[in-house]
């Protein structure tokens, strides 16, 4: 039974392997003809090839649950087109059992999706979207801001530029009272972020008092107690889906804590939190297929009903991503329904095979 086991397994992970080999092919052929558009300056074809092998990591990550799809319906298919699965049937084996077998390269999937997300995805697209710009002639560094505006509890604050090491200048920091008046307005020239936190240098406070009077105060060195930190005004200049699943948690609970508009970090979070059930219910997705209403048909019909399935998967989970983002319901709804829907078809299907 075990030599059984590892010939199913190693079928669909070898199909599930080349099927994402081809996929990610096709996207970074098709990617680097559409870079072709912007070459101009030193962005030539080196630094478009180069940013287009950089961004591969991503790219094969959000190609994964198709892959885990299409590569199971192929696995299945060669090994229902050979009559395996008729003769392992015949000997008693489960169409539990089987599905378990097929259930394990897709994990072995999963583990590698995890480390790409977790580890190299952020890494290598904030190399490329930097190295691209430098040769276009952007300025584009992670934690670079210019006139960038923030609010915290009952703090405004505008800093007119954050350098990459997180030094902040031209530091403009406006209090408010607990009615919504304003009281208290601090500038500072330069500000840098110590062991208890931010320290602002060469302090002018302007104190608002009831009578409309104002007391105007200087300090060389002032701390600010903040829960902002350089790593989250680093964060600020990098798109949400390049972020690394703790990241993305770390900074969506601080902007929800602060009151500010978190929609958009949680949704990714959540998608990359799902990624692996994504996965799986894809895979279910092609066993039920082989097994229902697809195991006498073409492979050809097979890949094309998988590619379709994917695809509708995907599109069904931006859709409501961005529904989440417009009508405010759960981001964790938005990424979790389509993978439920899967499982739950998939689940179904297999049940009712006799």
């Amino acid at each position: 039974m075990k030599l059984l086991a590892r010939h199913v397994s190693r079928t669909v992970l070898a199909a599930m392997a080349i099927v994402l080999l081809l996929l990610l092919g096709l996207d970074l052929v098709f990617s680097f003809i559409a870079e072709l558009e912007d070459l101009r300056g030193n962005y030539r074809l080196p630094q478009a090839l180069q940013f287009i092998l950089l961004t591969a990591p991503r790219r094969a990550y959000d190609l994964l649950p198709i892959a885990a799809l299409v590569g199971g319906i192929v696995g299945l298919g060669m090994l229902a087109n050979h009559s395996e699965l008729t003769v392992m049937r015949a000997a008693g084996v489960s169409i539990g059992r089987i599905v378990w077998w097929v259930l394990k390269p897709a994990l072995l999937l999963v583990a590698i999706g995890l480390a790409l997300g977790q580890q190299v995805v952020p890494q290598a697209e904030q190399r490329a979207e930097t190295l691209r710009a430098e040769a276009l002639g952007r300025q584009l560094q992670a934690g670079h801001l210019r006139s960038y505006w923030h609010r915290e509890g009952d703090e405004l604050l505008r800093i007119g530029r954050v350098a990459p090491g997180g030094r902040l200048q031209e530091v403009s920091l406006y209090r408010f009272s607990a009615d919504g008046r304003l009281a208290t307005v601090l500038l500072a020239p330069e500000g840098r972020y110590g062991e208890q936190g931010w320290v602002l240098d060469d302090v002018a406070s302007t104190h608002l008092q009831a009578d409309g009077s104002a007391l105007v105060l200087q300090q060389s060195q002032m701390d600010w107690p903040s829960q902002l930190t350089p790593d989250f005004l680093r964060l600020v200049t990098l798109k949400p889906e390049y972020l690394s699943l703790t990241r993305l948690y770390r900074y969506a609970d601080y902007l929800q804590a602060q009151g500010l508009e978190a929609g958009v970090y949680f949704l990714e979070f959540w998608k990359k939190a799902l990624a692996p059930l994504a996965t799986l219910s894809m895979v279910l997705i092609a066993c039920s297929f082989i097994f229902g209403p697809l195991r006498s048909v073409t492979m050809g019909l097979r890949i094309l009903a998988g590619i379709f399935a994917g695809l509708l998967f995907r599109y069904g989970q931006d859709f409501l991503g961005h529904a989440s983002l417009v009508y405010d319901f759960s981001p964790l709804l938005a990424a979790g329904a389509p993978i439920a829907v899967c499982v739950l078809i998939g689940g179904v299907a297999i049940a009712r095979v006799r």
